[in-house]
């Protein structure tokens, strides 16, 4: 009976021993699963750290509608000069070439109010560009003289070259003269000058099937 009993207790010491063994082993098996488990997150936080921030996308803006624009002309001239005033006496502050855009601002009399690809603005002569209209065959045309001016011719006084700047409307008419130079010296020259163009008349140019006003420039010698 006595060795019953101790067999039974060895038996029981067994059991609880082993029940320990395998709690430690789990125990063990539970930290190292976590240690593992830690570590790999720490080591996928670390390579999503290093990842590149991916590049914001890029929206395409649609660039803005020129303020007070009112339509785009194309330059027909070969050189065609800017100027600061809406006259041929305004000084010329830049110069574009034949099949130049430029944003059309304004329209005075024979000048057009432009805005350059550079931004900046000034006034070129209407005749010397045209809109990007489909045109009608035959509609454009040149100017042309309805009336010669008449130039009186004389041997004696002073010689030399009157320049002058004749301002046409649509119809035709001269209405209105500058001197631009006066190599004579002589101011009843430049007057007589004014007075010969002024009694001429035009056949206007069309652009866009459209009379348009327009400088005249009358060279006369002397």
């Amino acid at each position: 009976m006595i060795g019953d009993r101790i067999d039974s207790n060895r038996h029981d010491s067994y059991r609880t021993s082993a029940r320990v063994n395998f709690y430690s082993a789990w125990k063990n098996a539970a930290s190292e699963g976590a240690r593992r488990h830690t570590v790999l997150c720490v080591l996928l936080l670390l390579v999503a750290c290093t990842q590149p921030a991916p590049e914001p996308e890029v929206v395409p803006q649609t660039p803005p509608t020129p303020a007070n624009a009112i339509g785009i002309v194309r330059v027909t001239a070969t050189t065609l000069n800017v100027r600061d005033d809406a006259s041929a006496s305004g000084k010329v502050i830049a110069q574009v070439k034949r099949g130049d855009q430029l944003t059309l601002l304004g329209e005075q009399s024979a000048w057009s109010h432009v805005r350059l690809a550079s931004g900046e603005e000034g006034w070129v002569a209407s005749q010397h560009v045209t809109s990007g209209k489909k045109k009608k065959p035959g509609c454009d045309s040149d100017f042309a003289f309805v009336k010669a001016p008449l130039a009186s011719f004389s041997e004696s006084g002073p010689h030399g070259l009157v320049i002058v700047d004749a301002t046409v409307n649509t119809k035709g008419e001269v209405i209105s003269t500058k001197v631009v130079s006066n190599s004579t010296g002589e101011k009843a020259l430049a007057t007589m000058a004014e007075r010969e163009i002024r009694s001429a008349t035009f056949k206007p140019p069309y652009r866009d099937c459209q009379p348009r006003a327009f400088i005249f420039t009358y060279k006369r010698s002397f």
